[in-house]
């Protein structure tokens, strides 16, 4: 398999203390060296490299101001990676629209059995069907209350919902009741590791952060603490880590938990207090050089023409890499050994502007060739892996489908028809988001 020649900062500076470590007997000097510190002892694995740059080589041209796709072979549809799709509208109460536009919708998780949709100022919980349940604990400065929603994670394993406000992070069950709350000066995203300690990743925004991640035990105490290596003079406001509130960098998938520094194309496994590398990105002559790091002014437009992941998802059978730029999605197929992606956004006249024109939204997902209904864009999976998700504003839907139409020829014509009467049913005073789930093929 081809050795990458361009890693990013963090990668280069984990690479280069891994060769002080070549025989067995520096293990031990890395041991002592752990005793005298709380910064991370690393162990270097073997992480398996994704090719993504010989892809795009062979896919698309590519300029700083466009990327436009030359060879169509293996594009994805929706078929192709997926088996079947549903959708659940989520209802109001009372006719009372728990309206979600301009209120800060963040995300939505899905779980077994229920439906979270993070807000700026509030959790609200649904079945599956879409029926509203409750809005977990409420707006304040007391117990179980909190005055803003920064981030949240729901573990449907332990069927708790952790949320990150102003100095503390609060535990809820999923019947709504406040269980605890850990004081921490961390505000960032929340991933619980066990029923003890939980991991919060730490932004970079103002560039004087020493840490990327840490983990804290019951008493919000910084059990470990992984040191961060790209610590850069702020030059502009177009440098690294700008984005870090809007990148999934803490993620899941079933028992293992992934870590990934904003513009890095390393993947981590958080496994016995340890950063262990799972997956390395190889973007070829796309990749972030340390130069354009150090030297932002001098290379702010070689910035832009890089690629980097914006979101990591690991599931079953595939690994998705959504990219910072023109909508692109790679697929690595697992099973398989290849890689593909999903139809990006190309021009003005591409057929899915229309799309993005009414939904405000860059297709970086797929035709949906299993129904004719909305492109399949990549808002976050389910907490079990299983699906890939969207939501979408549900007056907006119907609107797009009053302009555009549906695909022709869908491969199961009678969930066309399922979909077509669902969003003719839409009433902007009753429904509040349409949810897309596709699941996956095993």
């Amino acid at each position: 398999m081809k050795t990458t020649k361009r890693i990013s900062v963090l990668a280069f500076a984990i690479i280069a203390f891994a060769v002080t470590m070549t025989t067995v007997s520096c293990q031990s000097k890395q041991d002592k060296k752990s005793e005298q510190s709380n910064d991370s002892a690393f162990v270097f694995s073997t992480p398996k490299v994704l090719n993504v740059g010989d892809y795009i080589n062979k896919h698309f041209e590519h300029g700083a101001s466009y990327m436009k796709m030359v060879d169509t072979t293996g594009i994805l549809s929706l078929s192709d990676i997926a088996d079947d799709v549903e959708y659940v509208l989520l209802k109001t109460s009372n006719d009372k629209q728990e309206v979600f536009i301009g209120r800060g919708l963040y995300n939505v998780f899905i779980s077994k059995d229920y439906i979270f949709v993070h807000m700026a100022n509030n959790i609200i919980q649904y079945d599956r069907q879409g029926n509203l349940i409750r809005t977990i604990g409420r707006q304040g400065l007391g117990p179980g209350e909190y005055n803003w929603v920064y981030q949240m994670f729901v573990d449907d394993k332990t069927k708790r919902i952790f949320i990150n406000t102003s100095g503390k992070i609060n535990e809820y069950d999923f019947e709504g009741k406040f269980l605890r709350a850990i004081k921490t000066t961390y505000d960032d995203k929340v991933m619980p590791l066990d029923s003890n300690r939980i991991a919060v990743e730490v932004s970079n925004i103002w560039y004087d952060v020493k840490e990327r991640l840490v983990i804290l035990n019951e008493k919000g105490e910084v059990e470990k603490s992984f040191p961060r290596y790209q610590l850069f003079e702020r030059t502009n406001n177009v440098v690294t880590d700008t984005e870090t509130d809007k990148i999934p960098r803490l993620t899941r998938f079933h028992d293992t938990v992934y870590f990934n520094e904003a513009y890095n194309d390393t993947i981590f496994e958080l496994k016995n207090n340890e950063l262990q590398m799972r997956y390395f990105v190889d973007w070829g002559k796309y990749a972030m050089k340390p130069e354009y790091f150090y030297e932002q002014k001098k290379y702010d437009t070689k910035q832009w023409e890089c690629l980097w992941q914006k979101k990591f998802y690991e599931t079953d059978r595939y690994v998705f890499i959504l990219t910072n730029r023109f909508g692109i999605t790679l697929v690595y197929d697992k099973k398989n050994d290849h890689i593909n992606a999903g139809y990006p956004l190309i021009s003005e006249k591409d057929q899915c502007m229309p799309f993005v024109k009414i939904l405000n939204n860059t297709p970086s997902g797929f035709k949906n060739d299993l129904d004719g209904g909305m492109i399949q864009n990549i808002d976050g999976i389910s907490i079990d892996s299983k699906y890939i998700i969207s939501y979408y504003y549900a007056s907006d839907i119907k609107d797009f489908f009053e302009e555009v139409g549906y695909g022709a020829d869908p491969k199961y014509p009678d969930k066309q028809a399922k979909l077509k009467a669902l969003v003719d049913s839409i009433d902007e005073n009753k429904h509040n988001l349409l949810i897309m789930m596709s699941k996956l093929k095993e």
